[in-house]
């Protein structure tokens, strides 16, 4: 056989200018990699770093991005426009999880698509969102690209059907094989781990992309091994009653979620002019109180309140989901559904959007009777929110209006983040000991934290002056974001680089139980939110459930729940938790065979928004300075209220809740009978509750 060179030197030319045609692809996906790894670390040296140490992460990274250059390309037959939207989204996802990650100290996951309300509510605070690295990479990013997408060999511009079906399918392939956990997935093959327990260092050590394609799977929990209706019912009659006999008093509990609340006098190396929390520091002398540990820092307040609320635990949960806007669309006991049971009103009171954190339905299928967010408040602010002080008239009002025991649980919003000078009107409180930034960060805090203790004192000197067992329980969801990356903490002293004692500085939040009838008892506290529920009920001596029975058993032993990586640190047996986390999932997730034998449903068919029902009873014409007004009365008439009259709706003056006024048009230009209505509207321009429709006649009209 003879060999013609020159038929060979052309074969090697042709297989050589294939692979160089092919190879734009893998280096647009090496090059889309780095740019997001850029955005989401935020340094140029941290990046280079990861993509030179981190070979078969970076590997796995780049499959991702190939994946979906194939799949785009699959569906617009166009490469070129492919690589732009590719691109242009993940680095867009990978900027966003910067900015989360300097802010919260969490990236940004896939549940986030969820709360894009919130976080558009939010953006106003975001601050050096154009700085060096953003501005650098960005024009890196056009410069390099251009590049690479016209420079480099070229591959066809646009693909005929069956070449698009072939890319189409090696897509699906590259990501299944991402996706998937089987023999034949590769980051097995990679001996690649999703750190989901801490998602900051899953995407630290894995890359954003890899980490989110894997956080995906945690969109729908798996079912724990051995969780059938057997091992329910076991738990559930294993365990014995907390409270065997009811107590014969039935005390008002109260409890506040104070935002952010945390005592920053403790930093040693600073010093405020006059204590930010003078009541508070009275009362930690003769009452119960310690810390209990957060599964938040900075943000995320739903699911601290999911903990305090239903028991369930965010340790059975990915981290940096959200339950409230995930998971919470069925009954699920709580806190509220218990009390309710025994004849307590459970309101719920938050000095924010209704719509926030999904919250309006989460109470409801809670089981309160009624949710009063801000809507439903008066507009008394401090800074940019409603004061606590209005959050503390308004529990003090709703355990006014009922005759027997109140459940209240409530949230503030005065001392939310920002910190940033300027916030308030003035800062009152000089701090030494720190400069520039951490200086103005924390005398805003600390004047935020005058707010929290004013409500604090409020509440104590009320239900102390008046014949009703009352118990209160007040405090922090989590500490405040105070400086990009802990910079505050870090600069005053408090938290050192690489800090051994990270998880308790950073994630342990007080707590203070007050109460103006039990014998005094001043224990230390130390708990996970979780527990709080069992712990209250023994407390007023009020029966619960069988799983806040189960948990008050399991306080016993394990208080407290650290994230996963902790257990062995803490002496925690993960096999002791099984049975919490089959619980936790029957009730979220599965069939709520626990559920079975409860007598009542957990909903209240008659849940509303408000104070109360609002009630038109009657409507009358007065004459005033502005002309024709008609004056409204009726029964809880809530403070921001419009007026419907015949389908036009009109601003409402509040005069009490039992009076409003409305501006009328002349009578040429009126059309009786009018059809009048009082309604409430919330952020987004939705009616949230209106009243009972009144019909207002021109006879009525004539004889006033």
């Amino acid at each position: 056989m003879v060999i013609n060179m020159g038929d060979l030197q052309l074969a090697i030319q042709t297989q050589g200018m294939k692979a160089a045609r092919r190879m734009p692809l893998l280096l647009w996906s090496i090059w889309i990699v780095f740019l997001v790894e850029l955005m989401s670390r935020g340094g140029w040296g941290d990046t280079f770093s990861w993509t030179f140490h981190a070979i078969p992460e970076l590997a796995l990274n780049a499959i991702v991005v190939l994946g979906f250059l194939f799949l785009i390309t699959a569906i617009t037959g166009r490469v070129h426009l492919s690589f732009w939207l590719v691109s242009s989204t993940c680095l867009l996802m990978g900027l966003i999880s910067g900015i989360k990650l300097e802010i919260l100290g969490v990236p940004f996951l896939p549940w986030d698509v969820l709360l894009t309300s919130e976080t558009k509510d939010m953006a106003q605070y975001l601050k050096g969102l154009l700085n060096f690295t953003v501005i650098s990479g960005s024009i890196a990013f056009i410069v390099i690209s251009f590049l690479l997408l016209y420079k480099l060999p070229r591959i066809a511009f646009t693909f005929p059907w069956k070449q698009r079906l072939g890319m189409g399918i090696a897509s699906l392939l590259l990501l299944t094989l991402i996706y998937t956990d089987g023999s034949m997935s590769l980051k097995r093959l990679a001996h690649i781990q999703n750190l989901a327990w801490d998602q900051t260092e899953n995407v630290r050590t894995n890359g954003f992309l890899l980490s989110t394609i894997m956080n995906l799977q945690f969109l729908f929990m798996n079912q724990p091994e051995g969780y059938d209706e057997e091992s329910i019912r076991t738990a559930y009659n294993s365990v014995t009653p907390a409270v065997p006999v009811a107590g014969e008093r039935k005390p008002n509990i109260i409890v506040v979620l104070s935002e952010s609340f945390w005592d920053a006098t403790q930093i040693k190396d600073v010093s405020f002019s006059r204590d930010p929390l003078p009541f508070y520091h009275e009362l930690l002398e003769k009452y119960s109180s310690g810390t209990m540990l957060s599964p938040q820092y900075g943000g995320g307040t739903a699911n601290v309140e999911f903990e305090v609320l239903t028991g369930n635990s965010m340790r059975f949960l990915p981290q940096g989901s959200i339950p409230y806007n995930q998971y919470i669309n069925k009954d699920v006991d709580s806190l509220g559904s218990i009390l309710a049971r025994q004849g307590y009103a459970s309101t719920a009171i938050n000095a924010f959007h209704s719509w926030f954190y999904n919250s309006k339905k989460v109470y409801e299928n809670f089981g309160f009777s009624k949710y009063v967010p801000m809507e439903f408040l008066k507009p008394d602010y401090e800074g940019p929110y409603i004061a606590d002080r209005e959050v503390a008239k308004q529990i003090i009002e709703t355990s006014t209006l009922t005759e027997g025991p109140d459940f209240i649980f409530a949230n503030t919003m005065e001392n939310h983040f920002h910190y940033y000078p300027g916030k308030f009107k003035e800062n009152t409180i000089e701090v030494t000991g720190v400069t520039g930034q951490t200086k103005g960060l924390l005398e805003t805090y600390a004047q935020g934290l005058l707010g929290a203790d004013d409500m604090l004192k409020r509440l104590v000197t009320h239900y102390e002056s008046i014949d009703e067992p009352t118990i209160l329980l007040f405090f922090g969801d989590h500490l405040p974001s105070l400086g990009e990356n802990y910079s505050a903490y870090k600069e005053s002293g408090y938290l050192n680089e690489n800090d051994p004692n990270f998880l308790d500085k950073m994630y342990r939040v007080p707590i203070l139980v007050w109460n103006n009838y039990l014998p005094k008892q001043k224990d230390t506290i130390n708990m996970s939110p979780s527990f709080v529920t069992p712990y209250l009920l023994k407390l007023a001596q009020r029966p619960g459930s069988y799983y806040t029975d189960y948990l008050s058993q399991l306080s016993q032993t394990i208080p407290v729940i650290p994230p996963e990586n902790r257990y062995e640190d803490m002496k925690i047996n993960k096999e002791d938790l099984k049975t919490y986390e089959k619980l936790q999932y029957d009730i979220i997730f599965g069939k709520q065979y626990g559920y079975s034998e409860m007598n009542s449903k957990i909903k209240d068919s008659s849940y509303i928004l408000g104070q109360g029902r609002m009630v038109i009873d009657a409507v009358r014409t007065e004459a005033s300075s502005e002309g024709k007004v008609l004056k409204i009365t009726g029964v809880d008439l809530p403070y921001n209220s419009m007026v419907n009259i015949n389908g036009e709706l009109l601003p409402a003056k509040w005069n009490s809740y039992h009076e409003l006024t409305a501006p009328l048009l002349p009578d040429n230009k009126l059309k009786y009978p009018l059809k009048i209505e009082i309604v409430v509207k919330d952020s987004k321009d939705k009616i949230i509750a209106k009243s009972n429709e009144f019909t207002y006649s021109k006879v009525m009209a004539s004889d006033m």
